[in-house]
């Protein structure tokens, strides 16, 4: 099956469709193959700072694509990722979507961001969520991690749903995926009297 990853640039969730028999749907790839976009990564990949001296583009994606999926009256950055992102979601199979961001960093800066990708515009996911939802495809939506027990068990969800994808495609399962590992956001509550002590409302 044909399965998109959002972000496609979080290696976390990015590595398990790789090695599955899945193909993955990757708005980069996509970027790269085009036969511009491809010299200028190219050049890139050549000389870093030779190629940042000079500003471009990427070419061959119509932003006005964008309108199918938002309107014109969206901001230009949501139109402009829609563009990219939309025509994948249409053409796949499944999704997986890693959602959320975390004030416990357990890395540092460039390995987050090598995990777990950029999180990218809250409007544009939740344009994306609607438009996955209204297709009726399989969806996977990951909670970004705060321990390393969410990160054994986002791998663990994927490889469970990537699994369920194989059994789907085969005819051996035809219900919804079930979440196996559901993500306590937060097990320390308070009470109300609790709560207003700590905002000094008594």
């Amino acid at each position: 099956m044909k399965v998109a990853i959002i972000p496609d640039s979080a290696m976390l969730i990015l590595n398990p469709v790789n090695k599955s028999k899945h193909q993955l749907l990757s708005e980069f790839d996509r970027i790269y193959k085009e036969g511009k976009n491809k010299e200028i990564i190219e050049e890139y990949k050549k000389d870093v700072h030779k190629s940042s001296e000079k500003t471009h583009t990427i070419e061959g994606i119509n932003p006005y694509t964008g309108i199918k999926y938002c309107g014109y009256e969206a901001p230009s950055g949501v139109l402009g990722r829609m563009s990219k992102i939309g025509p994948i979601i249409d053409e796949a199979d499944a999704v997986v979507m890693l959602t959320g961001n975390s004030p416990n960093h357990m890395y540092n800066t460039l390995n987050e961001l090598i995990l777990f990708g950029s999180s990218g515009c809250l409007n544009t996911l939740r344009l994306l969520e609607s438009q996955i939802k209204s297709r009726k495809i399989p969806f996977l939506k990951l909670d970004y991690p705060d321990t390393r027990e969410d990160l054994i068990n986002i791998i663990d969800e994927e490889n469970n749903f990537l699994k369920y994808l194989e059994d789907l495609e085969t005819g051996k399962v035809n219900e919804p995926y079930k979440i196996k590992h559901e993500k306590v956001v937060c097990e320390d509550k308070i009470s109300v009297n609790e709560l207003e002590e700590i905002l000094h409302l008594n």
